[in-house]
Protein backbone atom coordinates (compact mmCIF):
# COMPACT_ATOMS: atom_id res chain seq x y z
CA UNK A 1 0.00 0.00 0.00
CA UNK A 2 1.61 3.33 -1.13
CA UNK A 3 -0.47 5.67 1.54
CA UNK A 4 2.40 8.38 0.44
CA UNK A 5 3.19 7.68 -2.99
CA UNK A 6 5.27 10.59 -4.63
CA UNK A 7 4.73 12.97 -1.66
CA UNK A 8 8.00 14.39 -0.48
CA UNK A 9 8.97 13.83 3.30
CA UNK A 10 11.66 15.63 5.38
CA UNK A 11 12.13 14.16 9.03
CA UNK A 12 14.67 15.65 11.11
CA UNK A 13 16.90 13.20 13.88
CA UNK A 14 16.74 10.30 11.34
CA UNK A 15 19.91 8.82 11.85
CA UNK A 16 18.22 6.67 14.66
CA UNK A 17 15.97 5.65 16.93
CA UNK A 18 12.34 6.62 16.18
CA UNK A 19 13.73 9.17 13.79
CA UNK A 20 15.10 6.49 11.83
CA UNK A 21 12.09 4.46 11.74
CA UNK A 22 9.73 7.17 10.48
CA UNK A 23 11.79 7.92 7.43
CA UNK A 24 11.92 3.64 6.88
CA UNK A 25 8.05 3.80 7.32
CA UNK A 26 7.27 6.78 4.94
CA UNK A 27 9.56 5.06 2.66
CA UNK A 28 7.58 1.89 2.47
CA UNK A 29 4.74 3.86 2.01
CA UNK A 30 5.58 5.44 -1.02
CA UNK A 31 7.41 8.66 0.08
CA UNK A 32 10.64 10.25 -1.18
CA UNK A 33 12.61 10.67 2.29
CA UNK A 34 14.63 13.70 3.23
CA UNK A 35 16.75 12.45 6.39
CA UNK A 36 17.98 14.99 8.33
CA UNK A 37 20.69 14.72 11.68
CA UNK A 38 23.55 16.24 12.65
CA UNK A 39 25.57 12.84 11.48
CA UNK A 40 24.74 9.42 10.39
CA UNK A 41 22.47 10.50 7.78
CA UNK A 42 24.12 8.33 5.11
CA UNK A 43 23.52 4.48 6.35
CA UNK A 44 19.91 5.71 7.36
CA UNK A 45 19.04 7.15 3.76
CA UNK A 46 20.60 3.90 2.57
CA UNK A 47 18.29 1.42 4.83
CA UNK A 48 15.09 4.26 4.20
CA UNK A 49 15.41 3.16 0.10
CA UNK A 50 15.97 -0.08 0.55
CA UNK A 51 12.94 -0.42 3.02
CA UNK A 52 10.36 1.10 -0.21
CA UNK A 53 12.65 1.26 -2.96
CA UNK A 54 12.02 5.05 -3.10
CA UNK A 55 14.85 7.73 -3.29
CA UNK A 56 15.49 8.79 -0.03
CA UNK A 57 18.82 11.00 1.05
CA UNK A 58 20.40 12.38 3.85
CA UNK A 59 21.71 15.39 4.85
CA UNK A 60 23.61 16.60 8.17
CA UNK A 61 21.85 19.97 9.07
CA UNK A 62 21.90 21.85 12.62
CA UNK A 63 18.12 22.29 13.23
CA UNK A 64 19.05 25.46 15.73
CA UNK A 65 21.00 27.20 13.09
CA UNK A 66 18.88 28.85 10.09
CA UNK A 67 21.22 28.62 7.34
CA UNK A 68 21.36 24.78 7.82
CA UNK A 69 17.78 24.35 7.84
CA UNK A 70 16.88 26.54 4.90
CA UNK A 71 20.28 24.48 3.10
CA UNK A 72 18.06 20.93 4.52
CA UNK A 73 14.98 22.62 2.55
CA UNK A 74 16.48 23.47 -0.42
CA UNK A 75 18.19 20.27 -0.97
CA UNK A 76 14.89 18.85 -0.86
CA UNK A 77 14.06 20.76 -3.43
CA UNK A 78 16.88 19.93 -5.49
CA UNK A 79 16.20 16.23 -5.29
CA UNK A 80 12.24 16.28 -5.88
CA UNK A 81 11.03 19.48 -6.62
CA UNK A 82 8.74 20.23 -3.99
CA UNK A 83 8.03 19.39 0.33
CA UNK A 84 4.87 17.91 1.77
CA UNK A 85 5.42 16.87 5.25
CA UNK A 86 8.22 18.14 7.86
CA UNK A 87 8.42 15.56 10.94
CA UNK A 88 10.40 17.90 13.41
CA UNK A 89 11.88 14.83 15.38
CA UNK A 90 15.27 15.96 16.09
CA UNK A 91 15.54 16.39 20.00
CA UNK A 92 17.77 16.77 23.21
CA UNK A 93 16.48 14.99 26.53
CA UNK A 94 20.21 14.06 27.55
CA UNK A 95 21.45 15.15 31.12
CA UNK A 96 17.65 17.04 31.37
CA UNK A 97 15.50 14.71 33.80
CA UNK A 98 18.62 14.34 36.14
CA UNK A 99 19.04 17.78 36.72
CA UNK A 100 15.60 18.93 38.18
CA UNK A 101 15.19 23.00 37.60
CA UNK A 102 17.31 23.97 40.81
CA UNK A 103 20.20 22.29 39.49
CA UNK A 104 20.10 22.36 35.56
CA UNK A 105 23.69 23.32 34.18
CA UNK A 106 23.55 26.79 31.84
CA UNK A 107 25.23 24.95 29.38
CA UNK A 108 22.16 21.89 29.04
CA UNK A 109 19.02 23.85 29.67
CA UNK A 110 20.43 26.75 26.64
CA UNK A 111 21.14 23.01 24.48
CA UNK A 112 17.52 21.88 25.15
CA UNK A 113 15.45 24.94 24.48
CA UNK A 114 17.86 25.69 21.21
CA UNK A 115 17.23 22.35 19.61
CA UNK A 116 14.05 20.96 20.80
CA UNK A 117 11.95 24.86 20.94
CA UNK A 118 14.11 27.16 18.38
CA UNK A 119 15.11 23.73 16.43
CA UNK A 120 11.10 23.24 15.42
CA UNK A 121 10.96 26.62 14.85
CA UNK A 122 13.81 27.12 12.85
CA UNK A 123 12.47 23.82 10.64
CA UNK A 124 8.77 25.29 9.98
CA UNK A 125 10.30 28.67 8.90
CA UNK A 126 12.51 26.99 6.45
CA UNK A 127 9.78 24.41 5.46
CA UNK A 128 6.87 26.90 4.84
CA UNK A 129 8.16 28.65 1.82
CA UNK A 130 8.39 25.18 -0.46
CA UNK A 131 5.15 24.03 1.41
CA UNK A 132 2.63 27.53 0.50
CA UNK A 133 4.35 26.83 -3.66
CA UNK A 134 2.50 23.19 -3.55
CA UNK A 135 -0.47 24.49 -1.84
CA UNK A 136 0.03 21.60 0.81
CA UNK A 137 1.47 20.73 3.89
CA UNK A 138 1.53 18.80 6.89
CA UNK A 139 4.24 19.71 9.68
CA UNK A 140 3.95 17.65 12.48
CA UNK A 141 5.91 18.45 16.04
CA UNK A 142 7.25 15.97 18.80
CA UNK A 143 6.17 16.58 22.36
CA UNK A 144 6.26 14.07 24.98
CA UNK A 145 4.51 12.95 27.79
CA UNK A 146 6.78 14.73 29.88
CA UNK A 147 5.48 18.03 28.72
CA UNK A 148 2.55 17.66 31.54
CA UNK A 149 5.31 18.27 34.46
CA UNK A 150 6.44 21.38 35.36
CA UNK A 151 9.03 20.22 36.94
CA UNK A 152 10.86 18.71 34.60
CA UNK A 153 13.48 21.02 32.10
CA UNK A 154 12.72 18.68 29.42
CA UNK A 155 9.01 18.47 29.49
CA UNK A 156 9.27 22.56 29.86
CA UNK A 157 10.77 22.45 26.48
CA UNK A 158 8.20 20.27 25.26
CA UNK A 159 5.23 22.21 26.97
CA UNK A 160 6.66 25.32 24.89
CA UNK A 161 6.59 23.33 21.48
CA UNK A 162 2.43 22.07 22.12
CA UNK A 163 2.10 25.94 22.34
CA UNK A 164 4.08 26.94 19.80
CA UNK A 165 1.93 24.48 17.51
CA UNK A 166 -0.68 26.19 18.12
CA UNK A 167 0.40 29.42 17.06
CA UNK A 168 1.84 28.03 14.22
CA UNK A 169 -1.48 26.54 13.03
CA UNK A 170 -2.82 29.86 12.96
CA UNK A 171 -0.21 31.55 10.92
CA UNK A 172 -0.82 28.92 7.47
CA UNK A 173 -4.29 27.34 8.09
CA UNK A 174 -5.09 29.51 5.19
CA UNK A 175 -2.45 28.01 3.35
CA UNK A 176 -3.57 24.48 2.92
CA UNK A 177 -1.29 23.63 5.74
CA UNK A 178 -1.83 22.21 9.04
CA UNK A 179 0.36 21.90 11.89
CA UNK A 180 -0.26 19.09 14.87
CA UNK A 181 1.26 17.89 17.56
CA UNK A 182 1.89 14.20 18.90
CA UNK A 183 3.20 13.29 22.70
CA UNK A 184 4.67 10.06 22.77
CA UNK A 185 4.70 7.93 26.15
CA UNK A 186 7.69 5.92 27.06
CA UNK A 187 8.41 3.73 24.11
CA UNK A 188 10.77 1.14 23.66
CA UNK A 189 14.01 2.83 22.34
CA UNK A 190 16.98 3.64 24.60
CA UNK A 191 16.89 7.84 24.19
CA UNK A 192 12.57 7.51 25.68
CA UNK A 193 13.84 4.70 28.41
CA UNK A 194 16.45 7.03 29.11
CA UNK A 195 14.47 9.78 30.37
CA UNK A 196 12.64 8.16 33.01
CA UNK A 197 13.98 5.83 36.09
CA UNK A 198 11.23 4.34 36.57
CA UNK A 199 9.91 2.88 33.24
CA UNK A 200 8.50 0.13 34.19
CA UNK A 201 6.69 1.73 36.87
CA UNK A 202 5.18 3.96 34.01
CA UNK A 203 4.19 1.21 32.15
CA UNK A 204 2.54 -0.47 34.73
CA UNK A 205 0.36 2.81 35.35
CA UNK A 206 -0.58 3.15 31.25
CA UNK A 207 -4.02 1.90 30.57
CA UNK A 208 -1.93 -0.37 27.88
CA UNK A 209 0.23 -1.90 29.74
CA UNK A 210 2.95 -1.80 27.13
CA UNK A 211 5.88 0.25 25.69
CA UNK A 212 4.86 2.01 22.47
CA UNK A 213 6.25 1.61 19.33
CA UNK A 214 7.83 3.47 16.26
CA UNK A 215 4.64 1.93 14.40
CA UNK A 216 2.46 2.74 17.07
CA UNK A 217 3.54 6.85 16.70
CA UNK A 218 3.73 6.34 13.29
CA UNK A 219 0.19 5.42 12.51
CA UNK A 220 -1.02 8.48 14.38
CA UNK A 221 1.54 10.53 12.09
CA UNK A 222 -0.22 8.81 8.61
CA UNK A 223 -3.70 10.16 9.46
CA UNK A 224 -2.45 13.50 10.25
CA UNK A 225 -0.49 13.91 7.15
CA UNK A 226 -3.60 12.55 5.15
CA UNK A 227 -6.41 14.38 3.21
CA UNK A 228 -8.71 13.11 5.84
CA UNK A 229 -7.07 15.18 8.38
CA UNK A 230 -7.82 18.22 6.10
CA UNK A 231 -9.37 20.49 9.53
CA UNK A 232 -7.38 19.35 12.00
CA UNK A 233 -4.79 21.31 13.13
CA UNK A 234 -3.04 22.79 16.10
CA UNK A 235 -3.73 19.66 18.10
CA UNK A 236 -1.69 18.05 20.80
CA UNK A 237 -2.56 13.82 20.24
CA UNK A 238 -1.35 11.87 23.07
CA UNK A 239 -0.18 8.60 21.96
CA UNK A 240 1.15 7.14 25.44
CA UNK A 241 -1.03 3.83 25.70
CA UNK A 242 -3.62 5.77 28.46
CA UNK A 243 -0.95 7.28 30.50
CA UNK A 244 -3.12 10.37 31.41
CA UNK A 245 -6.35 8.73 31.23
CA UNK A 246 -6.62 9.01 35.38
Amino acid sequence: MSRFQDRVVIVTGAARGLGRDYARYFARDGANVVLADVKGTESAAEEASAEGGQRCIGVEADVTDRASTDAMVAAARDAFGRLDVLVNNAGLWRGLNEAGLLECPDEIWDAAWAVNVTGSLRCYQSAVPLMREGGFGRVINISSMAARSGSNPYGLTKNAVEHMTRGMAREVGGDGITVNCIAPGISAFEAAQSQLTNADQVVAGNAIKRMGTSADLYEAMVYLCSEQASWVTGETFHIDGGAGAH
